[in-house]
């Protein structure tokens, strides 16, 4: 016969069992949540044909915020035509690609080119200890920005040759001599 002590230990012990495998289905539930609303949709990442699709689609306007996807839309749609799709190629040339300028480390430029061959630049990101400074002109035939840390100004100069952003880069030691990067 078994004491009632060793019976208290047993259901111990399986209300301790229980309550553990509990906890990790919880746990396992909620790490499984994450990535996905409270209704449990989530949103998969897009492919390389799918954003290349979204990019070269045009745009009706200009956005306010961010808008989900697998929220219906305050638009009315459309049924889809019935007619082939247009073999004519587009009047205007599609819109250069972005290029992304390594600034030697101090930091990076994202340009693009007009097609009236001026350069647009998109973004400027200092690395962490440099400031930049940019030309103010939106297009410019020879934009030039400047990263600036308290030992080093990295000078970048942009154009545009055959449509294809092009970058002049000339970093300048602590004693401002001009040093030229080996390509």
């Amino acid at each position: 016969m078994t004491s009632p002590r060793v019976v208290r230990v047993g259901t111990g012990v399986l209300l301790w069992l229980a309550a553990a495998a509990g906890a990790t289905a919880v746990g396992m539930a909620a790490v499984g949540m994450i990535g996905s609303d409270i209704f449990g949709s989530s949103q998969d990442p897009l492919t390389q044909a799918e954003v290349e699709q979204r990019l070269a689609a045009p745009t009706t306007g200009q956005t306010t915020g961010a808008t989900d996807p697998g929220t219906p839309s305050a638009e009315p749609t459309t049924a889809p035509s019935t007619t082939p799709p247009s073999t004519t190629p587009p009047a205007t040339p599609p819109p250069a690609r972005a290029r992304v300028v390594n600034a030697l480390g101090a930091g990076t430029v994202t340009a693009q080119c007009n097609a009236d061959g001026t350069v647009r630049i998109l973004a400027v990101t200092p690395a962490q200890g440099y400031e930049a400074d940019a030309d103010d002109d939106d297009a410019d035939d020879h934009p030039q920005v400047k990263f600036e840390s308290d030992a080093v100004e990295v000078e970048v100069r942009l154009r545009c040759v055959d449509g294809v952003v092009t970058d002049e880069i000339e970093q300048k030691a602590e004693d401002l001599r001009p040093h030229q990067p080996s390509r």
